[in-house]
């Protein structure tokens, strides 16, 4: 903690001693942007702990030591359901603030009607190794605001962090509603590709960039289409009791009335393949994915010594189960349980099969329960760093550009007119406007092109990239053949 701010002298906190360097009067020391007094000859006086009561304005109540405070701000070391923490609070956030308390006990009065008794503070650190956590939100639209550059952004900042523990929670929005058919890229096998350029984060930059191997940890509530398959690149995973897996059933039908049977199954075979590297690299069973693909396949399980062994077929005694059919004749599942998973065509993993299949290493359904799951809940430090603000501005930032691209295209570039048979320096001056405008476009493409779907981009008439280029070059083969 460092002192700043005083009309005499800056000073630094160091090991929780105040150094006798202090000029020895009385008076006010601003320390963190807060008044404490200052008597004389105190400078050679350790600083005894100020301890907090915090109110929040949803009710929660934190008891902590104050680490450092701003104006905006208030650091307070707690602990949470045996979970030790460092944490800045907003002062904005905050309903009421208690100082100079004894930890472990609130008034009655002092509680808020309908929340939960006082969280009490844990015993001074005993110096013991800490686990430095960093956690990652990942949650919007896969392939829009879950993409490469943030994710990348977030682990480089996790490394500059010390982190020994990255926790990625996915969930990625995924639409269920039952009068309506499959979503696009859920019905689409080839999705799942978009993670192309996210899954070398975890399989190749990390091995390579650090030095120290950070434990990678996957908490899962929502990974359906195209977004299904990122998570089996990752060994260690536990599931939300929501959580689930799938949503690309429609392998089997891809290509239906293109070339002949060899060739149709021979793509399907090559894509497949391919997805069923990823589970592999993540120490997954491959026939998890073709169960998750192909309709036509049929997969159950038995426990051999309390451990999960597929195999293909059906059952043939009660000890067996059924994972999924082969989707024929009585076997085919309705549109609603298409649509939210629950049917047996293909395999959707929740958090019940996930557990019992080995996918999951256990069911929690909040952050200390994961934590206490993990064994890291008595010894973590959050080093979250800048997590959070990355993937805002990356949100901010691709919400900026679609606005953008949808008024340069929809607005702007159809708002220039070239048609003034009489004007050869207006028609210029329009090609000119129309030039600047496409100009305008690639760069917005190029920047922000990963987080814009093609189904975003057909469903609002912005041209790929290669088609601007094309009609850039036909503006300037228009200029070149126009006369005055």
């Amino acid at each position: 903690m460092y002192a700043r701010g005083c009309s005499m002298k800056s000073y630094r906190v160091l090991g929780g001693l105040i150094p006798a360097i202090m000029v020895m009067m009385a008076g006010n020391v601003m320390v963190e942007g807060r008044a404490y007094s200052q008597a004389p000859g105190a400078g050679t006086q350790a600083k005894a702990p100020e301890f907090v009561r915090l109110i929040f304005r949803n009710g929660r109540i934190v008891e902590g030591e104050v680490l450092s405070e701003t104006a905006t701000t208030i650091r307070v070391r707690y602990a949470e359901s045996g979970i030790k923490a460092e944490v800045d609070f907003s002062k904005a956030d905050i309903l009421s603030t208690t100082r100079n308390i004894t930890p472990g006990s609130v008034p009655a009065a002092e509680t808020p009607k309908g929340t939960a008794p006082a969280l009490a503070l844990a015993p001074p650190d005993s110096g013991g190794p800490r686990t430095n956590l960093y956690w990652i939100n990942l949650e919007g639209k896969f392939g829009e605001q879950i993409t490469q550059t943030p994710i990348r952004d977030a682990i480089k900042d996790a490394r500059k962090n010390s982190a020994d523990v990255i926790v990625l929670y996915m969930n990625a929005d995924f639409s269920e509603n039952p009068l309506e058919q499959l979503p696009d890229d859920a019905a689409n096998f080839d999705e799942i590709f978009r993670a192309e350029n996210i899954v070398p984060i975890f399989t190749a930059e990390i091995p390579r960039e650090w030095e120290k191997q950070p434990r990678v940890v996957m908490w899962l509530r929502q990974a359906m289409a195209g977004a299904a398959l990122m998570p089996l690149v990752i060994p260690e995973i536990y599931f939300h009791s929501e959580g689930r897996i799938g949503g690309i059933g429609n392998l089997t039908f891809m290509f239906e009335g293109v070339g002949d049977d060899v060739v149709r199954e021979k793509q399907r075979s090559l894509r497949l393949g391919h997805a069923e590297g990823w589970a592999n690299a993540g120490g997954y069973d491959y026939r998890l994915v073709r169960a998750m693909a192909r309709v036509e396949y049929v997969l159950s399980v038995r426990y051999v010594n309390g451990k999960p062994e597929l195999f293909e077929g059906y059952p043939s005694n009660p000890g067996e189960e059924l994972l999924t059919d082969d989707g024929k004749d009585a076997n085919v599942d309705g549109l609603r349980a298409r649509v939210s998973g629950t049917g047996n065509d293909v395999l959707t993993l929740n958090a019940r099969t996930a557990k019992l299949l080995g996918v999951s290493k256990g069911t929690v359904d909040t952050r200390d329960d994961l934590l206490v799951a993990m064994g890291i809940d008595r010894t973590v430090r959050d080093v979250s760093g800048r997590s959070k603000q990355i993937m805002k501005d990356w949100d901010n930032g691709l919400e900026s550009a679609k606005r953008q691209l949808k008024k340069l295209w929809q607005e702007d570039f159809r708002a220039v007119r070239v048609d003034e048979p009489n004007n050869y320096q207006n028609r210029t001056k329009a090609r000119g406007q129309q030039t600047r405008i496409l100009e305008e476009m690639k760069k917005i493409l190029r920047r922000w092109g990963e987080g814009l779907s093609r189904r975003w981009l057909g469903q609002n008439g912005i041209p790929p990239e290669i088609a601007i280029d094309n009609m850039l070059e036909q503006i300037k083969i228009d200029q070149m053949k126009d006369r005055r």
